[in-house]
């Protein structure tokens, strides 16, 4: 099993989730507002919109479906910015 996690801005959410349900993946957990610091510097959730916070999304998947869907996770990201890591997982119950 195969762990994707992918931090983005919340205004391309929808896109990334219609990206991943093209390709059969229906099941995620979505965590809105997160923060960090990284190469941009302090990003942060705005109180009053969520137009400069980040979310965070992950997916448990098989290795041929993470296989099918790299491609276009990576076109996802080079066109709208974001990160995506990949690590194996073990499922315990």
């Amino acid at each position: 099993m195969k762990k994707i996690e992918i931090i983005l801005e919340s205004t391309y959410t929808n896109r990334l989730l219609e990206l991943l349900k093209g390709n059969g993946i229906t099941a995620y957990t979505l965590i809105k507002g997160v923060e960090g610091y990284g190469g941009h510097g302090l990003k942060s959730s705005d109180d009053v919109t969520d137009v400069f916070s980040n979310n965070y999304i992950f997916i448990v998947c098989t290795q041929d479906r993470l296989f099918n869907i790299k491609d276009d996770i990576k076109s996802f990201i080079k066109k709208y910015g974001g990160k995506c890591i990949v690590s194996d997982a073990e499922i315990l119950i």
